[in-house]
């Protein structure tokens, strides 16, 4: 059962996080205004959003993590080595579980609403998905 729920959630909550970053490279929805999106998403004051290329991108990176989940879980056709998927799934892993557990240190100096945030949401969500992304590699390692 983990071997079918793990890369489902965890492709399911990638590619959602995926295609809300494609909406926030045009507008903060679903918050009222681009001050309250960087008080709450970015950490900061200045009601500054990020570039549209750099939130897209961070878009693309989260869907094809979703892709290469799916990938690596054998439930779509794979592109490319073996290894080369096993190292991106092992890869991306980090990656998720570098911004969990560095995320807290995200928290001095920004925004209340951030700190609230992220140490209620964004930091655990993302060690809750390296979790599934280590899950999903080490089932992969084994076949």
């Amino acid at each position: 059962m983990v071997r079918t729920v793990a890369p489902a959630v965890l492709t399911v909550v990638l590619a959602a996080i995926g295609l809300l970053h494609f909406v926030w490279a045009f507008s903060p929805w679903p918050l009222k205004d681009a001050m309250t999106f960087t008080k709450t998403i970015g950490g900061s004051d200045d009601g500054v959003m990020p570039s549209a290329s750099s939130t897209v991108v961070v878009g693309l990176l989260l869907i094809g993590g979703a892709a290469l989940t799916l990938m690596v879980n054998g439930s779509i056709p794979a592109v490319g080595p073996d290894w080369l998927r096993l190292a991106g799934m092992y890869g991306l892993t980090a990656v998720l579980l570098a911004r969990g557990l560095g995320g807290y240190f995200m928290n001095a100096g920004a925004a209340a609403e951030f700190r609230q945030w992220n140490t209620v949401l964004y930091s655990p969500l993302c060690v809750a998905l390296a979790a599934l992304g280590g899950i999903v590699a080490v089932a992969a390692s084994r076949r």
